[in-house]
């Protein structure tokens, strides 16, 4: 039998969809808790998720957290720079040697041409034995890429954002048209994935379950392994396929929905792209188009034009509230300055 209604509950509400979840320290203070807290989250999330023929073949399960400096400082083996100073990401690469070495000597060559400094790979442990055959036949390599700023890029930030962590940026979107272009086999170039490449922060994700998640990851159970703040997710995949990079979260956003109007947003970035300008990016911002990435899920799609509106110098309640507008047409209770704020938006891009 279904569930009635009762006081505020309606079971004509109930909708399948992702789990989400967030666990912070208010006061900034970083602990290994907050990790532990965020997968007992995500496990607590594992109904809101899904898997296919194989119960033990998830859609995607995923966790974003500070850049754990003292946990990196003990795990790799050559000196890291000051915290800001570095850029550590997850990599995805292929298993045919040939092609993974292809990848990383171009990987290498974009570094250094944007100036700044490879300072090495670290092997990420990982544990599959949980997994499903569905998940394993489609497992990448899982590497750490981590990147030294030079001088001149320096951390002095414009808004939010730090004039390495937008170089970052540009390196990751550079990287990701030349292995596009890259002569390779073609499931190599399929494996090939950066789920993340920052400065201040580090996602672990894959095709999981949410308790598969820490035993896959085991730097998640590394005492070390700090930050005063997680994101979570459980994907319930409703218009993709489940795929290693398509779990969530991405590197801004984690979502539990769908977005309809996909298509025309697509179109209309595309279309706006030879009239973008930014002074923060300036010549750089030639090498971040197109903004949009092939293959990308709705989220991934939604998460690519974030990104480039928080590099290109607005702030990030700023980008969310000319994405996601608030129904303010007609609207004669909210404050004329905020409504002002959302009618010159819509003339700049469509919610």
């Amino acid at each position: 039998m279904g569930r009635s209604a009762r006081g505020l509950y309606d079971p004509r509400d109930e909708h399948d969809a992702c789990g989400v979840g967030f666990v912070v320290d208010v006061k900034g203070r970083r602990s290994h808790e907050v990790v532990r807290m965020a997968l007992r989250v995500l496990i607590n999330l594992k109904h809101r998720g899904a898997s296919g023929s194989e119960p033990n073949t998830g859609d995607g399960a995923g966790m974003l957290v500070q850049t754990p400096d003292a946990f990196l400082r003990r795990a790799v083996p050559f000196t890291l720079p000051d915290p800001g100073g570095y850029g550590v990401g997850l990599v995805f690469l292929p298993h045919n040697p040939r092609d993974r070495d292809a990848i990383k000597d171009l990987i290498a060559r974009i570094v250094d041409e944007e100036g700044q400094s490879l300072l090495g790979w670290r092997d990420v442990p990982v544990d599959n034995s949980l997994l499903g055959e569905g998940a394993k036949a489609m497992q990448p390599v899982f590497q750490h890429l981590i990147i030294g700023a030079s001088s001149a890029a320096g951390i002095k930030a414009h808004g939010n954002v730090s004039t390495f962590e937008r170089k970052l940026y540009v390196i990751r979107k550079r990287i990701e048209a030349a292995v596009d272009a890259l002569t390779i086999d073609p499931f190599s170039r399929q494996l090939f994935y950066i789920v993340s490449l920052s400065a201040k922060t580090l996602l672990y994700k894959g095709m999981l379950t949410a308790r598969q998640l820490e035993p896959m990851f085991s730097d998640l159970s590394d005492e070390a392994f700090e930050t005063s703040l997680a994101l979570v997710h459980q994907r319930f995949s409703t218009n993709t396929f489940p795929s290693w990079p398509l779990a969530h979260p991405y590197r801004y956003i984690a979502h539990n929905g769908e977005i309809n109007t996909l298509r025309g947003n697509i179109n209309w970035m595309r279309a706006r792209e030879s009239l973008l300008r930014s002074d923060v990016l300036g010549e750089d911002l030639k090498k971040v188009l197109p903004v949009i990435r092939e293959g990308g899920s709705d989220t991934a799609t939604f998460d690519n034009v974030l990104e480039m509106l928080v590099m290109a110098g607005r702030t990030l309640p700023h980008a969310i509230l000319m994405m996601i507008p608030e129904p303010w047409s007609g609207n004669d209770e909210m404050d004329a300055d905020r409504k002002a704020f959302y009618e010159y938006h819509a003339s700049l891009m469509e919610p």
